[in-house]
């Protein structure tokens, strides 16, 4: 009983000296510290970028007149942190926005249209909400780089206009914010420019978006917008 006894001391002061030693070791870890300097973006952006890469022990400290930040942490971190920052502080790229406007209905089964080739995709993706019926209003193509408006008109009346954000490489999307699409109305006398629709998209590159307005809800009549971000 004594020796079991001695045993279970012997080993618990072991794994006390064990852990005393392995202390020093990490406390004693240096920190690294190097400042970023931004040509492109913006450093209070780029901070919450690499905040998830940084360790307990890091810091980020800002310098706005200089547009440049001080980050503090393990050597070890660094290489990611830099890596992250390099990639994100690009000068602006270029994004291709490819809208079409197009005309869904319902239509009885025995008066369904043959569906042109450039409208498969968007119908199918459309069945769930049960439009049989397509017309194409019209598409095009704006080609704008993060931070520029993008807009245009079509010669069926509609119209749109949007800013093109920034690239998050992270979801391999662009954000365009402030999505704005309008029909001239009215005679040749008098006209008006109706706004149809307002929003803000993250668009993931390559991905169709498939925006709906109609005027009542479950209407037999609505309009889509069928938009798609490239480079």
């Amino acid at each position: 009983m004594k020796l079991k006894n001695a045993v279970v001391l012997a080993l618990t002061f072991l794994l006390l000296a064990t852990s005393a030693m392995a202390e020093p070791s990490d406390a004693g870890k240096k920190l690294l510290a190097r400042t970023f300097a931004f040509k492109h973006k913006e450093a209070d952006k780029a901070a919450a970028i690499i905040k998830p890469l940084m360790s307990a022990e890091g810091t980020i400290n800002l310098q706005p007149s200089t547009n440049s930040f001080v980050v503090t942490d393990r050597p070890e971190n660094m290489k990611s942190i830099s890596s992250a920052i390099a990639q994100y502080d690009v000068a602006p790229r270029q994004f291709r926005i490819v809208v079409r406007i197009v005309a869904a209905s319902r239509v009885a089964a025995e008066n369904v249209p043959k569906i042109d080739e450039e409208l498969k995709e968007v119908a199918a993706n459309l069945t769930a909400l049960r439009f049989n019926a397509f017309e194409d209003l019209g598409e095009r193509t704006i080609e704008a780089k993060e931070g520029e408006t993008g807009r245009f008109q079509l010669e069926t009346g509609y119209s749109a206009n949007f800013q093109i954000g920034e690239y998050d490489p992270s979801s391999d999307s662009v954000k365009v914010s402030d999505f704005v699409l309008s029909k001239v109305q009215g005679s040749a006398q008098q006209t008006d420019v109706a706004p149809l629709l307002k929003t803000t998209l993250n668009l993931k590159l390559g991905r169709m978006v498939i925006l709906g307005a109609s005027k009542v809800p479950d209407s037999q009549r609505a309009l889509m917008i069928v938009v798609v971000a490239q480079r």
